[in-house]
């Protein structure tokens, strides 16, 4: 039997599908069954999963907690999600794949010489303009000398820089600068010799502080450096810290008894 109707479908005709007519093609590709097929299936899809959120929109609870609520946001009725801090910035990886550990500890080294160097020829004061709380107390004898007492006059400076513990000149040091005034603004011109002053100290601290910024994150690429060669060693271990931009991961190795 079955012999038998392979045999009538082999004698069936074939129908074929009618092409694109000429005058039609205006109108756009006809559509074959093919294509009829395609469309229906994703058609089918598309209502099936329709479906099946409105189900789960129906059965969820409000009160329900899922972690990605701690690393996504709602605004306007929108879900945002947040973008989580990168355990390693971009000049980081920079700096890790171009260097190799050796170099990163010869530059800390540098840094941390140049720092120290720095720090002994400068005075590491606060940045207020506040009263020192260090005090300089003058002896007297007499009552009269007290109140003709001249501060300024015993400490060999100017007025104006009294207020100041530290990087306080004193008038023949001052004099140095050769200012072309007049008698009358020999104050403004011991004034803006101390600005002079102020400014290439401030220029000293700034360049004081990027150092220690550049240390600090040699130190940091160098410790995350150190801690991948680390994690080369074999044998059992266990996260304790997760990797941050300024801190290395933490790992823990267990134990193993050697027989």
């Amino acid at each position: 039997m079955s012999s038998y109707n392979k045999a009538q479908k082999a004698a069936q005709r074939v129908h074929k599908e009618r092409s694109q007519l000429e005058s039609r093609k205006r109108l756009g590709l006809l559509e074959k069954k093919k294509d009829y097929r395609l469309r229906a299936r994703d058609y089918q899809a598309k209502k099936a999963k329709i479906k099946l959120l409105k189900q789960k929109a129906l059965e969820k609870n409000p009160d329900e907690f899922y972690h990605r609520m701690i690393s996504s946001k709602s605004e306007d009725g929108m879900t945002k999600r947040l973008i989580a801090e990168e355990p390693i910035t971009y000049e980081q990886q920079q700096l890790m794949d171009s260097q190799d550990i050796r170099y990163v500890t010869y530059k800390g080294n540098v840094e941390s010489k140049k720092i120290n160097k720095m720090k002994s020829s400068l005075h590491l004061l606060d940045a207020s303009t506040s009263r020192p709380m260090n005090k300089h107390t003058f002896f007297v004898d007499t009552k009269k000398e007290e109140k003709k007492f001249d501060v300024a006059k015993r400490l060999g400076t100017h007025p104006s820089l009294l207020h100041r513990a530290f990087n306080r000149p004193k008038l023949e040091d001052l004099k140095t600068f050769e200012f072309n005034q007049k008698e009358d603004d020999n104050d403004e011109g011991e004034e803006l010799q101390a600005q002079i002053i102020e400014k290439a100290k401030h220029e000293r601290y700034e360049e004081l502080v990027h150092r220690i910024k550049r240390e600090q994150q040699l130190s940091v690429v160098g410790a995350k450096m150190q801690a991948k060669i680390n994690m080369k060693d074999k044998g059992k271990k266990v996260l304790l810290k997760e990797e941050t931009p300024t801190s290395p991961a933490v790992y823990k190795w267990y134990y193993k008894r050697k027989r």
